[in-house]
């Protein structure tokens, strides 16, 4: 199945469930233009998001998610090229691998501008650091270093080694998560307010789509909504393991 028979696939299910659109999108969270799309094969190419998207649809319908996110990670139908038209189109492919190349160019000029902004922070954080000063007292004994002690009480920092757990909590609004734990999916479906799911592994990767509504815990400490001002995002907690 191809990502043309995957939205038509789509459409008749929700016809024959006598759906709308609109009823799909209010249940749903997903807008009314993202479903046509999704009927009508989505781009060549779809990013994780509109995968994600198209396993809930289908589920809501209650057909595959996994076929229907594989049909529309492939290609599509084969079609048959004219021999003399392509034997221009080499002109047309250099052209746009030039323009690729340049696009990635300049992408690749900002993690250099960040590294090298974050090279400056720091030596002024060295440079203005009021270095501990251990002052001589008579008698050749060493007085006790200004360095002030730190407070046992520190703020709660994520584990980024070793297996991690996570509840998400849905708080005032129903909120759909797709969650992967070490490459695979373990969830995938809308939480109701008040409702909960809960995932461990060494590298978990959330979509979120209703993040301002979505209570976090790692480890049993509440880390508060996943975001304060978003919807759709994608989080990342741990990180992946490392063949040595």
């Amino acid at each position: 199945m191809d990502r043309q028979q995957a939205g038509t696939a789509l459409r008749e299910k929700r016809t024959s469930l006598e759906l709308s659109l609109e009823d799909v999108a209010r249940a749903t969270l997903l807008r009314k233009s993202m479903l046509e799309s999704l009927e009508a094969g989505g781009p060549p190419e779809p990013n994780g998001f509109f995968k994600s998207y198209a396993r809930r649809y289908a589920e809501y319908l209650g057909l595959n998610g996994d076929d229907i996110v594989a049909a529309f990670g492939g290609s599509s139908a084969t079609v048959a090229v004219n021999p003399d038209a392509a034997t221009a189109q080499p002109a047309k492919l250099s052209h746009s691998a030039t323009t690729v190349r340049a696009y990635t160019k300049k992408r690749s000029l900002v993690p250099t501008a960040l590294i090298v902004v974050v090279a400056l922070v720091a030596a002024v954080v060295l440079l203005w650091r009021p270095w501990a000063v251990t002052p001589v007292v008579p008698g050749g004994q060493t007085g006790p270093s200004s360095t002030p002690s730190v407070p046992s009480g520190t703020t709660p920092v994520l584990p980024t080694q070793g297996a991690i757990t996570l509840r998400f909590t849905s708080t005032t609004q129903r909120a759909w998560l797709e969650i992967t734990v070490d490459g695979s999916v373990v969830f995938s479906g809308i939480l109701s307010p008040g409702d909960s799911t809960q995932a461990t592994g060494n590298h978990v990767v959330v979509n979120f789509g209703n993040a301002m509504h979505t209570q976090v815990t790692a480890n049993g400490v509440d880390q508060g909504v996943a975001s304060p001002d978003k919807t759709v995002m994608t989080l990342e907690y741990g990180s992946p393991a490392h063949t040595p």
